[in-house]
């Protein structure tokens, strides 16, 4: 079922429309044939129509198209000089909806200025009771350098969250080495931006509240596709294997014993034990007595051998 719009009740988000929400946009506000002939001018988003002065002069130039031919017999008259007149209604449409956005768009930015002011006028002792419109102005209207802040923050938070799901002890992607952020401003003041991946993917990222989203980026990195990801796994369980190798050589390195004694103190023992005994031979003491005795008998035995042998 679709959806028509007045051009006093206009979308909130119709200034940042493209692409196919741009078309059925065009479609349930003008026409089939007038969304037709945007596409096949290439005016595809809102800011693009803007900028047109008027889409309906295609009509007035010689170009041979079929394409184009049908539909200016869809949105013009044909006259009998075989010439063509622009349908007064159409025309009326063009020019209808181009001044209701542009009239939505002065009014945007009216806004965006008048809550910029109300900002910087804010001090430090109203600051809790307007935190709800401080915080609108932050969605709503977000520099450069917000804008880039928000999605680094929202890349390392989910990194953070989803590390154990990833089986990552440590899980952190940093901006110009895993991915590279471009976000540009088109002409309305509409923040477009998109990620490459270190795969080489490019990822248009999407918007909620005028705020970028990552999602996109999300469930690139969980395809099989992303090779950046695959070369994070693979580096991570190359330092689990690393650190696993060097706690198994440590330990054979150093076997418990309990019955061990340090060769240390075994020379420590031995060099004790030879500087406390002198270098002697040692005699036990019933072998010195009994050569003694011997000594003494000895010489009796040998003055009494000899007077014998005089007589």
């Amino acid at each position: 079922m679709s959806i028509s719009y007045h051009l006093d009740q206009l979308p909130s988000n119709v200034l940042s429309l493209s692409g196919y929400d741009f078309f059925q946009f065009i479609r349930t506000t003008l026409g089939e044939p007038e969304a037709k002939l945007l596409n096949k001018i290439s005016v595809k988003t809102t800011s693009s129509l803007l900028l047109i002065e008027d889409p309906l002069d295609i009509f007035n130039q010689d170009i041979d198209d079929e394409e184009l031919d049908t539909l200016k017999e869809q949105l013009c008259f044909k006259m009998k000089n075989d010439k063509f007149l622009i349908k007064p209604g159409v025309t009326y449409g063009f020019v209808s909806l181009k001044q209701a956005l542009k009239e939505n768009l002065n009014q945007q930015l009216k806004h965006s200025t008048k809550r910029k002011q109300q900002k910087q006028n804010v001090n430090t002792s109203s600051i809790s009771s307007l935190s709800t419109p401080i915080q609108e102005v932050t969605t709503s209207s977000l520099s450069l350098s917000e804008h880039k802040s928000h999605v680094l923050n929202l890349i390392k938070k989910w990194c953070n969250e989803n590390k154990e799901s990833l089986s990552l002890d440590s899980f952190q992607l940093e901006e110009g080495i895993d991915f590279t952020l471009n976000i540009d401003f088109e002409q309305n003041s509409v923040a477009q931006a998109t990620i490459k991946c270190k795969c080489g993917k490019v990822i248009s990222l999407c918007k909620n509240n005028q705020k970028i989203q990552v999602s996109n980026f999300y469930k690139h990195l969980q395809t099989i596709g992303c090779s950046r990801m695959q070369e994070i796994k693979k580096a991570q369980k190359q330092i689990i294997l690393q650190q696993q190798l060097q706690s198994t050589i440590s330990v054979s390195q150093f076997p418990a014993s309990q019955s061990c004694v340090s060769p240390m103190q075994i020379r420590t023992d031995e060099a004790i034990n030879t500087s406390a005994a002198p270098n002697i031979n040692l005699v036990p003491t019933s072998q010195s007595k009994n050569n003694a005795k011997r000594r003494i008998v000895s010489e009796p035995e040998r003055s009494f051998s000899t007077k014998r042998s005089r007589t």
